[in-house]
């Protein structure tokens, strides 16, 4: 091979290799490019996966979608609710929980609440009233100002000694793109630990009904300890009820508080 024919070799070499790097950045790019599009959502952290109707979960970040986003007839005006989870968490038909049916359940749960129970555990005769929230104003400051009302879960039977404290608290939502935060009541309820719910109606303690379905809240067991959140959304308030049992230990609590702190509400 002659001096000339090697000089031109070298060149065909080193332009076909820049070539090469050229490419492989631009492949780079692209490819960082296109991770950014997916990720651009700097609200909800990760990248959010639909709530499985049943099954284990692993960590991450879900989301429990609104199960009438059509608002027929008046639903909760929200579009869903992400939120992190660690390990050791499943899902049954909209209950998220760890440890179920056992001394140290702790669960959670989303609603649109139609009608609360006077008598949880007499259900079947039991005078119906409209959640605590339904009706309500607000101050010039922004606070939730409640009309007078008989019933709710403040007067509900066998949840806890009376009077019961209804605790304005900020939850966390998403609007128009835009984090903010949105008005809620708090209330804490217990059910007896005596009571053997294999005597009430159907053998069920029943809270409340649910506005799209013939379903009910009836999830409860002696003993149980609940936090609902009233959220102040359109239409018909958000109902976010978190339970445990006595028995939960100071890990799982401290989880279920860190899922709740999470919790972004999606109102479309």
């Amino acid at each position: 091979m002659s001096t000339l024919t090697r000089v031109k070799m070298a060149a065909l070499v080193a332009a076909l290799l820049a070539v090469a790097i050229v490419a492989t950045l631009l492949l780079t790019a692209r490819s960082l490019h296109s991770r950014q599009v997916v990720l651009a959502n700097p609200v909800v952290t990760g990248i959010p996966v639909p709530l499985p109707k049943s099954g284990a979960l692993a960590p991450g970040t879900y989301f429990l979608a609104n199960p009438d986003p059509s608002c027929a007839g008046g639903c909760s005006a929200y579009a869903g609710i992400y939120f992190t989870l660690p390990p050791g968490w499943a899902s049954s038909k909209g209950l998220v929980y760890k440890h179920l049916n056992q001394p140290g359940e702790v669960a959670f749960s989303a609603w649109t609440v139609d009608q609360v129970y006077a008598d949880p555990c007499d259900w079947q005769g039991s005078a119906l009233s409209p959640l605590d929230l339904a009706n309500h104003s607000h101050a010039a400051n922004g606070a939730i100002v409640l009309a007078p009302y008989d019933g709710g879960l403040a007067n509900q039977a066998f949840r806890g000694p009376l009077p019961r404290a209804l605790t304005p608290v900020k939850l966390t939502d998403l609007w128009a793109g835009q984090r903010g935060s949105v008005l809620a009541l708090r209330i804490d309820l217990s059910v007896p630990a005596a009571l053997d719910i294999s005597t009430c109606d159907k053998g069920e303690f029943r809270s409340w009904t649910e506005w799209h379905s013939n379903g009910a809240n009836s999830h409860n067991a002696g003993g149980q300890l609940d936090s609902v959140y009233m959220v102040d959304v359109d239409r018909r308030p958000l109902v976010i009820d978190a339970s445990h049992m006595p028995a939960t230990s100071q890990a799982d609590l401290a989880e279920l508080k860190a899922i709740l702190a999470s919790m972004i509400i999606d109102r479309g």
